[in-house]
């Protein structure tokens, strides 16, 4: 099978290159830039992945990767033969494919499937945009099925910036769920990859519960003096912030979703408090290496009104209940990313804009602009609570505490 990856990335070469290669299949990787691409052409096509808490953490060398530069011609080529279009390439950057994919399509004559993999559910941006750039430019259009598709893999570290050809490092919970209520042509079986009508709870499960936790990990960790998330997760003032939002946030899928667990009720233990476990055990792989600054990168993004620290409130408040005060005091510290910290300032460019939005404006502003929580929310005004609670020592930072009346560390 020939397949086309687009995006050279951590989860591009640190998982699905080498979910295809294993198998024998065709892979050509798209790259955004020349440079990206001359690198993996320089290497032979070849880089080195590593797999954390595995019998075989050494899964060796991906080869025979043909890197080809996104709009070029011999990306068109490559996708007008392709047997799979596979995407990973940022939530943010989704909508820009919209253009050299159509183009590739409209050189096709036979259907094509194309995997959105993400963190959000970015099918249905990458067929709108697809469309928009055909009817645009007037192409006509196979017939061509976007499917979305979640990960759960957490890919640290490898990049193509680096000096030398890198080695990409990724825990080994390596399972794929793709949407299988998709009208896909195909259908390959490959490891770890399941096609399931459950596609957006799996993608909710994955993004509120693993995402939210070490995003929460990270932010909390960052305030702590951390660099990376196993030394955050492993301080007794983080852990138990950072367990009560996972429970919180796990008990809230299987009500929303209780097809997750078909044919028999919530199990406390199995379907709650062993997930909420291994996310913890994850977050705590120290040769994993997970940098705090690249799992709290973005927190504009991350503070969204439906992504991993806010989507999980809005399913417990749908559930009844009073504010979240884990997720309230993770909200507040996702806030201060970057509060007197010139370097994640000047690295995070999301960073130093929601501290000069809130440095300007103040927090209630940037509570509805940014997170979509107007004053007079009860869930905003427990975050500003939390917020204004914290407090910045020569020894270090003082959490005010997750719910009032507790003592704060």
């Amino acid at each position: 099978m020939r397949v086309v990856i687009v995006g050279a990335g951590k989860l591009g070469c640190g998982y699905l290159a080498p979910l295809f290669r294993v198998h024998g299949h065709q892979v050509v990787l798209g790259c955004r830039t020349d440079e990206t691409a001359r690198r993996i052409l320089t290497s032979g096509g070849s880089w080195r992945v590593r797999v954390t808490g595995s019998d075989e953490p050494d899964a060796g060398t991906v080869s025979g990767v043909r890197p080809v530069v996104v709009g070029r011609p011999e990306f068109t080529a490559a996708v007008a033969v392709a047997d799979l279009v596979v995407t990973s390439v940022g939530v943010g950057n989704v909508e820009s494919l919209g253009n050299p994919l159509a183009t590739a399509f409209a050189a096709r004559t036979r259907p094509i499937d194309v995997w959105v993999v993400e963190n959000a559910d970015c099918a249905p941006t990458l067929a709108a945009a697809t469309l928009a750039a055909a009817a645009a430019h007037g192409l006509r259009l196979p017939s061509v099925t976007i499917a979305g598709a979640v990960a759960t893999v957490a890919v640290s570290r490898g990049s193509w910036l680096d000096q030398g050809t890198p080695e990409f490092v990724g825990d080994h919970y390596r399972r794929l769920t793709v949407d299988g209520a998709a009208a896909l042509a195909r259908r390959p079986a490959l490891i770890g990859v399941n096609y399931s009508s459950q596609y957006l709870a799996r993608l909710h499960e994955k993004l509120f519960v693993f995402n939210s936790g070490h995003a929460l990990t990270a932010y909390l960790g960052w305030l702590r003096g951390h660099r990376t998330v196993a030394q955050s997760i492993t301080d007794p003032f983080v852990r138990p912030l950072v367990a009560g939002a996972l429970l919180e946030a796990r008990r809230a899928i299987l009500a929303t979703y209780p097809r997750l667990v078909p044919d028999r009720g919530v199990d406390q233990v199995i379907d709650v408090h062993a997930p909420v476990a291994e996310a913890l055990a994850r977050y705590a792989d120290a040769e994993l290496a997970d940098p705090v600054q690249r799992v709290a990168r973005d927190p504009v993004r991350k503070l969204g009104p439906c992504d991993r620290l806010l989507g999980p409130v809005a399913l417990m408040r749908a559930l009844g209940g009073p504010p979240p005060a884990h997720f309230a005091l993770g909200a507040a510290a996702a806030l201060l990313y970057g509060f007197h910290d010139g370097q994640v300032l000047a690295a995070d460019a999301q960073a130093a804009s929601l501290r000069s939005d809130l440095d300007r404006e103040g927090l209630t502003p940037v509570l509805q602009q940014v997170c979509g929580l107007h004053a007079d929310d009860e869930f905003a005004q427990a975050v500003a609570s939390r917020y204004r609670g914290f407090v910045f020592l020569d020894d270090g930072v003082r959490f005010p505490p997750a719910r009032p009346g507790s003592p704060s560390s």
